[in-house]
């Protein structure tokens, strides 16, 4: 009985809630909304698109055919461009007389037609090689001149510019390529900034050599020497590390005269002046971990640590300077040099390969660091020697004799360390560019001779040179020279190699950064033809290869049991 009372109004109730939801539903359907209700709300886009097509009046079609034809009419100048030479308007052939054929209208311009590939003419050449020195002094990039090949007419024979040509003439632009490694020597002539500059001519001795061959051609050299009185440029305050070899490759005679060369050369430094001293080994071990001031106790406590020197061990070249290197270590202003006293025979570390060395060693500096480089004696590898300094704006010294070689190096410190005028840039004569060297210029030192050696041929009457740098007040200055060859002082035929010799560095600095057949027989070809040895070259610019490991050998060993 409870049961189906239970059922009974479970289908009551059910029945009921169908019944209400009937009448709402019929309610809302009949509900009439008012007009200002329907605006103010937000209507919801239908599930299904309506979509219709629009059909276009046949007309249309032809309404747009005139203003298609219209784009195809020249295009008129506007009255503020009127009086310049475009093609077409009319200072563009002043005679009157123009010679391309279906010339435009006078008040049109129009774009010429692409003509054949031989009716282009080329650009009238450019000979930078015979400015005079005012214009030399203009801060601008001067382009070798281009031979004019391909072109029957010559505009310098009294023919305008296109009369007579059949198509409109044809620019080029010069591109510089990139460089691989952006550390590489830069070329000779390039475009220098745009600033104001300060002339150091009269405070700078130079002078002009020459060699000429039997064939006219010739050699130069460009000595350019600080005068003794030069009041208005002081030496910089800078930044000094002495690098000391102490491995066992180095002879007792040869610590010592490295020790005691170094010694001297703090001795002459400027209160303002800061060093730091490394001795190297199979590792790296400096004295401050700092740059410091040579104050007095400072040099008593450097002099005691040089007497405790001794040399053992292998050697690690690249742990001792590759610290230096860091963009960090550097400050603004300051020069920043690097004395590295050591035979070159590195043998351990990360990085010992002679080549590898070099390249990765001036890949880091970017030129932060000039790093010289000295050794004595007949023990030594002079491929890293030279080139590790040729590469990093600085130079080589090396004595034969290690007897008294200390003096030599304190007089080697001490002459390049007085520098006066930094980041040196240079340009010549624009078609000697290629063959001038060294590519990349050191320092301006106040008791060294800043050479620049370059090739010229028999119709050369003059060379040109300008020198960009900045003083120790952070001002630009700037040296120019024009020489006439005929006032050239004569040089033997030792220039001629000397000239072949910078040619090579700047060869084997290629081959530092990528191994290539081609320049080293290239190196080959110049040390022949200017009989020069290159004895390093089949030692260390050898294609790099892994070596091997060695496998044991088990046929000797005697087993025990």
């Amino acid at each position: 009985m409870y049961s189906s009372n239970k059922t009974f109004y479970i289908f009551l109730s059910v029945a009921l809630s169908l019944l209400v939801h009937i009448l709402i539903f019929m309610i809302s359907w009949n509900l009439t909304i008012r007009p200002g209700i329907a605006s103010e709300m937000i209507q919801k886009p239908s599930k299904f698109l309506k979509l219709g097509t629009i059909t276009l009046p046949s007309e249309t079609k032809e309404d747009f055919k005139p203003q298609l034809k219209q784009t195809h009419e020249p295009v008129k100048v506007p009255d503020r461009y009127a009086s310049q030479n475009f093609p077409g308007n009319k200072l563009a052939d002043p005679s009157g007389k123009a010679g391309i054929k279906n010339t435009p209208a006078p008040d049109v311009f129009k774009l010429p037609k692409s003509p054949s590939d031989g009716a282009f003419q080329k650009i009238l050449e450019i000979d930078g090689g015979k400015l005079e020195k005012d214009r030399l002094a203009q801060n601008r990039l001067i382009v070798p001149k281009i031979p004019r090949t391909g072109s029957p007419d010559s505009a310098g024979g009294g023919s305008g510019i296109g009369e007579g040509s059949a198509g409109p003439i044809e620019l080029k632009l010069r591109v510089p390529m990139p460089l691989r490694n952006p550390n590489m020597p830069t070329p000779g002539s390039r475009l220098l900034p745009d600033e104001n500059l300060s002339n150091i001519d009269s405070l700078m001795d130079v002078r002009l050599f020459k060699h000429i061959d039997h064939d006219g051609n010739g050699f130069f050299r460009i000595d350019i020497s600080p005068r003794k009185k030069f009041s208005s440029l002081k030496p910089f305050e800078k930044d000094i590390v002495f690098c000391i070899d102490t491995s066992g490759s180095i002879s007792k005679d040869k610590l010592v005269e490295f020790k005691d060369g170094v010694r001297k050369a703090l001795q002459k430094m400027n209160s303002g002046d800061r060093f730091e001293i490394v001795s190297f080994k199979h590792k790296a071990f400096p004295l401050f971990g700092e740059l410091k001031n040579p104050d007095p106790a400072l040099l008593e406590k450097t002099d005691k640590f040089l007497k405790r020197l001794e040399r053992s061990g292998s050697t690690d070249i690249y742990a001792a300077i590759a610290p230096f290197t860091d963009p960090k270590m550097k400050t603004e202003g300051r020069p920043f040099i690097l004395f590295l006293a050591s035979d070159g025979n590195t043998n351990t570390g990360e990085v010992y390969d002679s080549r590898t060395l070099i390249n990765e060693i001036s890949n880091r500096n970017q030129d932060n660091l000039s790093i010289f480089t000295f050794s004595s004696g007949l023990n030594r590898n002079p491929f890293l020697l030279e080139l590790l300094a040729y590469r990093n704006r600085g130079e080589n010294f090396s004595s034969d004799s290690i007897k008294k070689s200390g003096l030599a190096l304190e007089n080697f410190i001490e002459e390049v360390s007085s520098i006066i005028v930094m980041n040196l840039d240079y340009q010549v004569s624009s078609s000697l560019a290629d063959d001038a060297f060294p590519k990349k210029l050191p320092h301006l030192y106040s008791q060294h001779t800043l050479s620049v050696y370059g090739k010229f041929p028999a119709e050369t009457k003059e060379i040109g040179l300008r020198i960009t740098g900045v003083d120790s007040l952070g001002k630009r200055q700037e040296l120019v020279y024009a020489g006439n060859l005929e006032d050239a002082l004569i040089d033997d035929e030792s220039l001629p190699k000397k000239w072949a010799l910078q040619y090579i560095y700047n060869l084997y600095s290629r081959l530092t950064v990528e191994y290539n057949e081609d320049v080293k027989n290239e190196i080959h070809k110049l040390a022949d033809t200017y009989g020069l040895d290159v004895p390093y070259l089949d030692k260390y610019l050898l294609k790099y290869q892994p070596p091997e490991e060695e496998k044991p050998d088990f046929k000797d060993i005697k087993m025990e049991f």
